[in-house]
């Protein structure tokens, strides 16, 4: 009989033990299983819950130091931000304010309230001779005196004060609260005081010197006090260097014939209105002429004639040495060629600038402009000061003997001035000395001053050099330098320059 099959009275058959006891196996087994089953998902749920939470403190420490990362960058960038706008209103070489952090400074002070803006007062200062101490000793020592004179500046000054360096050799100083003319003086004098004191630069003690142009400000005159004061510093120069020049109304004119002459002046060498004069040399053994030096003079279209004095410096400052120059050789050359080829002169002699020589001018354009003309290099000579050929000895050897493989001698001009090297005399390949008339000029009166010149003519003697002695003004200073030896003499007591020279070496055949 099955399970639940009816009894025989018809009612329903009740389980036996044994199935009962089967059936609460089975569920005991299916309540295990499922306990188990939640027993495993409990703990899955709690393994993937501790994953997430370790995952979520993870990336909550990842994005913590993400964020850090971020400010600590923000922070570098802004620093070096800040240090850029800095480096923007520093000077790289001395560490002082640069031109734009000053011109920036300047108009902020004179923005201010009038009565304030009336005690600005601006102090250009501008180094005497700097470009000698780059020509005779390096860029590296004109560096190291441009820092230390900004030095200098800086512990001269009152606190609040600015100094700053424009550019080249030029500084400025913003001086606040200046209460009047006198206490503006006593500042000025002070800078100038600390500044002019020797440098020493390569083991050497070099003097240092400079000149003051300063000048009141008014509210919002940025521009006018800067002008003031480059005019109150070019009456500095012009007055003779080395000292303090407050600004005045007058100098503005000065200003205005400053740009005339630098307009008059551009116009004469495109012109070529600066033309070749000469002076003649006489050689003592020949008692004649036998050389000239080529001089320059402007000639105005009204018939005025003017000496280098009025305008060599501007032509400079131009930057027009190298166009008047090469303007007057393409005068000269040919017109001297003719009389070296009827043997009536000798030698041309050309002063060539530091600047010129150094920046390879003479050896560039030289050896050209004489084939131009067909004039022969071994009748010109070329003069160079002592300036010229300081900066590196061996570079200079090497560029003066370029010029001498192409056929041109050399001189040293104005001997006597300056370092008055005689070392240069054997370390160089000069064929002739110029002797400066500072070393002349004395000797009929001064015994010592007769004794130097004798001296340095024994030894050019003795090196295989000729002398020519300039300056000569007086019959006896002429007898004394032929009694001691001199090769050759010129100057006014001779000749006067002129730009004929027929005068003195006679017609063209």
């Amino acid at each position: 009989m099955s399970d639940g099959a009816a009894c025989p009275s018809g009612g329903p058959v009740a389980p036996t033990a044994d199935a009962l006891d089967a059936l609460t196996r089975r569920l005991e087994a299916r309540v295990a299983r499922e306990r188990r089953a939640r027993e495993e998902a409990e703990r899955l749920l709690e393994g993937k819950s501790r994953e997430l939470y370790e995952a979520n403190q993870a990336l909550s420490a990842a994005a913590a130091d993400l964020e850090q990362r971020v400010a600590e960058r923000t922070r570098e960038l802004d620093d070096e931000r800040q240090r850029a706008l800095q480096r923007a209103d520093l000077d790289a070489l001395t560490g002082i304010a640069n031109r734009a952090a000053f011109e920036r400074s300047l108009r902020e002070a004179l923005a201010d309230d009038p009565t304030r803006a009336a005690g600005v007062r601006v102090l250009l200062i501008d180094l005497d001779d700097f470009k000698g101490v780059n020509d005779k000793l390096g860029h590296g020592a004109g560096d190291t005196l441009l820092v230390t004179v900004a030095r200098r500046l800086c512990a001269a000054v009152r606190p609040g004060d600015l100094v700053a360096r424009l550019g080249g050799d030029e500084f400025a100083v913003l001086a606040r609260a200046v209460a009047d003319a006198p206490t503006a003086s006593t500042l000025a004098h002070r800078l100038l005081d600390r500044v002019c004191r020797p440098v020493l630069l390569l083991g050497r003690s070099v003097p240092c010197g400079c000149s003051i142009g300063m000048a009141e400000a008014g509210p919002g005159q940025a521009d006018d006090v800067l002008r003031d004061a480059d005019l109150a510093l070019y009456a500095a120069k012009r007055a003779g260097r080395g000292r303090v020049m407050p600004f005045r109304v007058e100098l503005r004119a000065e200003m205005d014939r400053r740009a005339a002459l630098d307009r008059e002046v551009r116009q004469a060498v495109a012109l070529q209105q600066i033309r070749a004069w000469y002076q003649p040399v006489r050689m003592r053994a020949k008692r004649r002429f036998v050389g000239a030096e080529l001089l320059a003079r402007w000639h105005l279209p009204d018939g005025e004639v003017r000496s280098p004095a009025a305008f060599l410096e501007t032509v400079e400052a131009l930057g027009l040495l190298d166009a008047m120059m090469e303007g007057m050789l393409s005068q000269a050359l040919p017109q001297v060629a003719r009389w070296v080829a009827q043997g009536r002169l000798n030698y041309l002699s050309v002063n060539v600038s530091p600047t010129q020589f150094n920046e390879g001018w003479a050896q560039s354009r030289l050896p050209q402009l004489l084939l131009d003309s067909g004039f022969p290099p071994s009748a010109l000579v070329v003069e160079l000061t002592e300036t010229a050929l300081l900066h590196d000895i061996g570079r200079t050897r090497e560029m003066l003997e370029a010029l001498q493989a192409a056929g041109m001698r050399i001189a040293i001009d104005d001997f006597g001035v300056g370092y008055s090297n005689f070392s240069l005399l054997r370390q160089l390949p000069f064929k002739v000395l110029k002797l400066d008339r500072t070393l002349i000029c004395d000797i009929e009166a001064d015994a010592d001053a007769r004794a130097v010149a004798e001296c340095i003519l024994q030894l050019a003697s003795r090196l295989g050099i000729t002398v020519v002695a300039e300056g000569v003004e007086t019959a006896a200073q002429a007898r004394l330098l032929d009694q001691a030896g001199c090769d050759a003499q010129q100057g006014y007591w001779l000749a006067r320059p002129g730009p004929d020279l027929a005068a003195w070496f006679g017609p063209l055949a």
